[in-house]
């Protein structure tokens, strides 16, 4: 997938854990987003052949941000590494084949629904997606890398999740966000998020139902 894709997923992973106070929800993701071949569907590129796009329509329903487009000559910065032990899948030379289940939707829409509705309270109290990108860099933490603890989880600076015990400023933050996110120029406040001993009862109450 392309660079913007894996940050569209990461986006989503912390704003599951860090503002909804949930695991990631597959099927709200693939309500949300869905894979479109890359550059088209009769001509497609070996390394990128498939990025993530949110579904049309549906970007009214979820936090604003832009992408940025200076990602445009990644290919030339990518290279592979040895695949070491515990292995990855065999790579299968060759583009990508698209799959009817790139364009599947997700199911239960009653929880769907309900999420979305969070997503809209969230985006009233000015959630963006550069205020997630921030948040989670200001944690020093990556939401796709193995973690010990969920972001609801997070228990502060000595997190085994982080990935280094040193304090990022407000500026450095910034400037980071501004290099995977355009039209931000201003470091977002991270505030409202979940971490341990500080989620909504109504959070809680919800995940226990659904164990």
């Amino acid at each position: 997938m392309t660079p913007n894709s894996i940050l569209h997923i990461s986006i989503f992973v912390h704003l599951c854990e860090a503002y909804l106070g949930i695991e990631p929800h597959f099927d709200l993701f693939r309500h949300l987003f869905h894979l479109k071949p890359q550059p088209n569907r009769t001509t497609i590129d070996v390394v990128g052949g498939a990025r993530l796009q949110l579904r049309q329509g549906l970007g009214v329903k979820y936090i604003p941000y832009k992408l940025s487009p200076k990602v445009i000559d990644w290919k030339d910065f990518w290279f592979y590494i040895e695949n070491q032990a515990p292995v990855l899948p065999t790579r299968t030379p060759g583009p990508l084949v698209p799959k009817p289940s790139w364009n599947s939707k997700g199911e239960n829409l009653v929880r769907i629904n309900e999420l979305l509705d969070k997503i809209d309270r969230l985006k009233k109290k000015k959630l963006t997606g550069a205020l997630v990108v921030g948040n989670w860099m200001m944690r020093r933490i990556q939401p796709l890398q193995q973690r010990n603890n969920l972001e609801f989880d997070y228990t502060g600076e000595d997190d085994p999740s982080r990935f280094t015990p040193n304090k990022i400023s407000h500026a450095d933050a910034l400037r980071r966000v501004c290099r995977v996110l355009d039209g931000v120029d201003v470091m977002p406040v991270c505030g409202g998020d979940f971490r341990l001993n500080k989620r909504h009862r109504e959070v809680v109450v919800v995940n226990s139902l659904e164990q």
